[in-house]
């Protein structure tokens, strides 16, 4: 169970903090992810260092103590949270308008 001290510790540390439920079952609390971050996945990626760009980010990311086997056990669940940690992070597209 996540306290209300854990949570203000995280805004404190990281800023913006989410939780989503991917699954009726599993709640996750992230932090974005930084550029550097960003950086240094897609560099392991290129050099093979970091087999799953997705999962690299997720793991990276979590803040909550969560059974990280529920990630390999359910294959939706990696992407669902990687999507919503992309968007909360910037690199989707909100809004567009032609002037």
């Amino acid at each position: 169970m996540v306290t209300q001290e854990q949570i203000d510790g995280w805004k404190k540390q990281f800023g913006k903090i989410f939780k989503i439920r991917p699954a009726v079952d599993v709640e996750i609390i992230y932090r974005l992810v930084t550029r550097q971050d960003y950086i240094d996945i897609m560099a392991g990626a290129a050099t093979g260092m970091v087999f799953d760009p997705e999962l690299e980010t997720v793991s990276r990311c979590i803040l909550n103590d969560m059974d990280m086997d529920v990630l390999e056990d359910r294959g939706g669940i990696v992407t669902v949270v990687y999507e919503d940690i992309m968007k909360n992070s910037g690199f989707t597209l909100v809004e567009s308008e032609e002037l």
